[in-house]
């Protein structure tokens, strides 16, 4: 066996257990910084969904709204849900319709809680 030397002794653990930290918190901000991309990517996809919605034949903005809410409470939470808002606008001389979704940035969990996403989904009225 190796002999170590007086004041090495015990320093393995201590390296260990500093290293071991650190990777915990990069593997814990990978971790959270996924979590932000997917509620952002579902801002997005529920904005162009209700977006859509919106612009049928039979339907309108508001329509578009509670379809973009519903997706968004049934995908993430209430919270994410509270701020949608949407607008009748002329994409290239067509009606269509876009969607706002502002939404704060999880930083800790799900819990949205410093900035905020801002995305739109828009759709033009065919027929």
């Amino acid at each position: 066996m190796k002999e170590v030397r007086g004041n090495q002794r015990g320093s393995a653990v201590a390296e260990f257990v500093m290293v071991s930290a650190l990777l915990i918190a990069v593997f814990l901000a990978i971790l959270q910084l996924t979590l932000a991309l997917h509620v952002r990517n579902t801002l997005m996809d529920a904005a162009a969904a209700g977006a859509r919605y919106g612009t049928l034949a039979d339907r309108g903005p508001g329509d578009g709204v509670g379809r973009t809410q519903d997706i968004i409470r049934g995908a993430l939470s209430d919270r994410f849900a509270s701020n949608v808002q949407a607008n009748a606008i002329s994409i290239g001389g067509t009606p269509g319709v876009r969607i706002t979704v502002r939404a704060g940035i999880p930083l800790i969990g799900m819990i949205p809680f410093a900035g905020e996403f801002v995305v739109h989904g828009e759709s033009v009225r065919y027929g």
